[in-house]
């Protein structure tokens, strides 16, 4: 190496040289430029902290729509769960008026329903706002004295990553509840809302206006709040309207102080309400907050889950039969009127020469057997007795 002449290797090694070269003042202006910016931006430690927020948000981009598509139908899964069962249903029901005795003065509003347990919440409470119970604990018929029932609806399945399905009681609260927030999302959950209350209440309880479903030819919504305002509450249900804007005038009810009168219409619509109302705030990301709530639950995959469950779906919970002394004494006067039956069909018995039902006094019978084919062609029409019913003759008395 000694001997070598430094001209004939550099003649010999030109090229080599001269692209080591290159490359190396390349990075050298590569890296006067990244410092540049390096202290604009504060120092090194700022620029690489800036730089992993943007390679996170990139990364975000572009997994989001996927962990997006994995969640929604991990929530379709849990609704069709919760919701194609209808003990969950009648567990949601039987909790709220439970809690209703349980927790008052306070009022329940809502519950949360897993496979475990039962959460209600409160209104006007002085403790945390919640009552919860298991379901194994709940009993199988839950008596209203108050004789109000709930009537609930899902709104979607809860944010907080357990999977609990969101029931709303529009039977409390204010006579209006209005959808606002982004439209088309108001759209979709006013449509699910309206599915869930026509399944459930009685025929004819439910009217919808124009406007609500493009398949539903509605009347406009003067007419149809005119159609809810004249039917009849059935089974200790009032109407419901459900329209895409409130009349206009507000009719005097509407503006009032909530109550108990069956009579006037709870109206649901989409859009700002007026008077007393409760407020339904849905966002693009298919989330809705029932404003003055800790509620916050999606309803993104609340349509799907309802196209698929909408048949098993229990109607309200029916009302509970009477106990304590109003019971005994219904048992008490049953056993009686059929104690009284029994003596009748005794002395009836006993009395061959009756005419039976459909022959006249002046044709007199021919014989006893005549009698006794007469008093058996007579016999089921003399128990269906007017005023007798025979769901309690029938019955024995249970303790």
């Amino acid at each position: 190496m000694r001997n070598t002449d430094p001209f004939e290797f550099f003649s010999t090694h030109r090229d080599t040289i001269f692209r080591i070269c290159g490359i190396i003042g390349a990075l050298l202006i590569v890296f006067l430029i990244l410092r540049a910016i390096a202290m604009r931006m504060g120092g090194w430690s700022a620029a690489w902290a800036r730089v992993k927020r943007e390679l996170a948000v990139t990364r975000n981009a572009f997994a989001a729509p996927i962990r997006a598509w994995f969640q929604h139908q991990r929530r379709l899964r849990r609704l069709i769960h919760h919701l194609g069962a209808p003990l969950t249903w009648r567990d949601a029901e039987r909790a709220l008026v439970r809690a209703r005795q349980e927790a008052a003065p306070a009022r329940p509003y809502a519950a949360l329903v897993d496979d475990r347990e039962v959460t209600v919440l409160l209104a006007d409470s002085t403790d945390a706002g919640t009552w919860t119970i298991d379901r194994t604990e709940l009993p199988a018929v839950t008596p209203d004295p108050d004789a109000v029932r709930p009537v609930i609806v899902s709104l979607g399945v809860s944010e907080d990553g357990t999977g609990r399905a969101v029931f709303l009681d529009l039977a409390t609260g204010p006579q209006q509840f209005a959808i606002e927030g982004d439209q088309r999302a108001g759209a979709a959950l006013l449509q699910a809302i309206a599915a869930q209350l026509d399944v459930r209440l009685p025929a004819g309880l439910v009217t919808v206006a124009e406007g609500v479903h493009r398949d539903h030819q509605g009347e406009p919504v003067r007419n149809a709040y005119r159609a809810a305002r004249e039917t009849e509450p059935h089974f200790g249900l009032g109407p419901v309207l459900i329209a895409t804007e409130l009349p206009d005038p507000l009719p005097v009810e509407l503006s009032a102080p909530p109550s108990e009168d069956l009579s006037v219409p709870r109206v649901i619509v989409t859009g700002p309400g007026r008077g007393h109302v409760r407020r339904l705030l849905a966002d693009r990301h298919a989330r809705v907050y029932v404003t003055g709530t800790p509620l916050l639950p999606f309803f993104d995959a609340l349509g799907r889950a309802l196209a698929r469950v909408l048949p098993h779906i229990p109607p309200v919970l029916p009302p509970a039969p009477p106990t304590g002394n109003a019971a005994s004494d219904l048992f008490e006067e049953a056993e009686g009127q059929e104690q009284q039956q029994t003596t009748l069909v005794k002395t009836r018995k006993a009395e061959p020469e009756e005419v039976p039902l459909g022959r006249s006094a002046a044709a007199p019978l021919a014989s006893v057997a005549d009698a006794e084919a007469g008093e058996t062609s007579a016999g089921p029409a003399a128990d269906a007795t007017p005023g007798t019913s025979p769901s309690i003759t029938s019955r024995s008395p249970q303790p």
